[in-house]
C-alpha cells in the first residue's frame, strides 16, 4: 500500500472525524456566537483562514448582513456591517448558490466590493453558500493572508461542511425567533394588566416604558392627545432616561409637518430619522440631546385617534418592522387605558362641578335663610 494512499486515508478520516466533532458541538450550543467560536475551532482542522464570517440575508431590504466574525486581527473588525447583494460576491454567492474563490483579492475585478478587502490583512477568499432544505439563509466566507490559499480546496466538501453549519444556523435563528415571540406575548399580557388598575397616565407610561425596554429598547416614551379645540397634539407624558428634562408639561406640537401628526392623521406608525428631529422645531431639543431615531404610533379606540405613542433612540435606526408592530398591538391597549383615563376625568371633573354647584346652592340658600 502506497504512502499516498496512506495519507489520502488518515486525511479523509480527519475530515469526516472533524464533521462529527461539528454535528456534536452544534447540539450544545443556544446563541449563534458562542456556537460560531466553537465552530471556528474545528474548522481550523480543516481549512485554512485568518478569519472567518457568517453573512445573513436581511429578508427586508437588498443586503446581507454581517453577524458574526471571528478574527485574530482587531482591524478585522472594521469591516462593513452592510454589503449589497447587487455587485457583490457575497451576494452573487446567495443568489447563485455557487461558490466564489479567489487567489488574489488585488487581482479580483468581478465584484467591485472586494476592493474593501484590499485595506485589510486579506489576500485570498472563499465564500460558500449557506442553504437548508427549508431557505438560502447566507453565505460562509474563509478568508487568508496567503495568496492562493484555497486553490486547491475540495469545493463538494466544504460545502459539504457549509451546509451543516447551515443547519445550525437555521436552529439557532428559529429559537432566537420562539424566544423572541414568548417574550413579547409575555409583555402585551403584562402591559394589559397594568391598563386594568391604571388611569394616571404619566404612571402608566413609566410602567409600560420599563416593560417594553427589555423587549424594544429605547431611551424616550411620550403619549401625545390631540387637543379637539386647537387642532394640536398635546404632550401629556414623557418618559425618559437620558439626563435632559425634555419634557414640558402641557407642550403642543403641530400636526401639519410632524412625525407625530403625520401618524395621528394617517392613523398609521411613522417612522423617525435624526433628521425629522433637527427639522421640527417642537423636536429640536431631542435631537440636540442625542436622539437619532423613532416612532410615533397612532392611538386608536374604537375607530377614534385619541392621540400618539412615541419612542425616540440615542441610536440610528433603532426601530425595525417587527418592533413597528409590536409597538402597534402596545398602542391598541394603551388607547383603551387613555380612553378610559379622559373619561375618569371627564367623571372627576364632573364631579367636582357638582360639588360646586352644590355648595353655591346651600350658600343662596343660607344666605335666603338669614333675610
Amino acid at each position: 500500500m502506497s504512502t499516498n494512499f496512506i495519507k489520502s486515508a488518515d486525511l479523509q478520516l480527519r475530515k469526516y472525524r472533524t464533521l462529527l466533532d461539528l454535528a456534536k458541538a452544534i447540539g450544545s450550543h443556544h446563541n449563534l456566537s458562542d456556537l460560531f467560536h466553537d465552530l471556528a475551532g474545528y474548522l481550523h482542522n480543516l481549512f485554512e483562514f485568518h478569519n472567518l464570517s457568517l453573512l445573513l440575508h436581511d429578508g427586508s431590504g437588498q443586503i446581507m448582513r454581517l453577524h458574526v466574525l471571528e478574527t485574530s486581527d482587531p482591524t478585522m473588525r472594521q469591516l462593513p456591517r452592510e454589503i449589497p447583494i447587487d455587485g457583490s460576491a457575497v451576494g452573487w454567492v446567495w443568489q447563485n448558490q455557487q461558490p466564489f474563490v479567489t487567489a488574489d483579492v488585488e487581482q479580483e475585478t468581478r465584484f467591485p466590493s472586494t476592493a474593501i478587502l484590499r485595506d485589510f490583512p486579506v489576500k485570498s477568499v472563499c465564500i460558500l453558500p449557506l442553504t437548508t432544505v427549508h431557505q438560502r439563509l447566507g453565505v460562509l466566507g474563509l478568508a487568508s493572508d496567503k495568496a492562493g490559499a484555497y486553490n486547491h480546496l475540495d469545493l463538494e466538501f466544504a460545502r459539504l461542511v457549509a451546509a451543516q453549519i447551515a443547519v445550525a444556523v437555521e436552529a439557532q435563528l428559529y429559537q432566537s425567533q420562539l424566544a423572541r415571540e414568548r417574550d413579547r406575548s409575555e409583555l402585551l399580557l403584562e402591559i394589559n394588566n397594568m391598563l386594568v388598575s391604571n388611569l394616571n397616565l404619566q404612571e402608566l407610561l413609566s410602567a409600560i416604558s420599563a416593560c417594553l425596554r427589555r423587549v424594544i429598547p429605547h431611551d424616550v416614551a411620550g403619549i401625545s392627545l390631540y387637543d379637539p379645540a386647537s387642532n394640536k397634539l398635546q404632550v401629556s407624558a414623557l418618559e425618559s432616561n437620558t439626563d435632559e428634562d425634555l419634557f414640558i408639561e402641557g407642550e403642543f406640537i403641530p400636526i401639519e409637518g410632524t412625525a407625530a401628526g403625520l401618524a395621528l392623521t394617517t392613523r398609521r406608525p411613522v417612522m423617525i430619522s435624526a433628521g425629522d428631529l433637527e427639522r421640527l422645531s417642537p423636536l429640536k431639543r431631542f435631537a440636540d440631546a442625542g436622539l437619532k431615531s423613532g416612532c410615533s404610533i397612532p392611538l386608536i379606540s374604537r375607530d377614534r385617534v385619541l392621540g400618539v405613542l412615541g419612542v425616540l433612540s440615542l441610536r440610528e435606526d433603532a426601530f425595525d418592522e417587527e418592533d413597528t408592530e409590536l409597538l402597534a398591538q402596545v398602542a391598541k391597549q394603551v388607547a383603551i387605558a387613555v380612553e378610559n383615563a379622559l373619561a375618569f376625568r371627564e367623571i372627576d371633573a364632573f364631579k367636582n362641578r357638582l360639588e360646586e354647584e352644590k355648595l353655591y346652592l346651600e350658600e343662596e340658600i343660607q344666605t335666603a335663610y338669614n333675610f
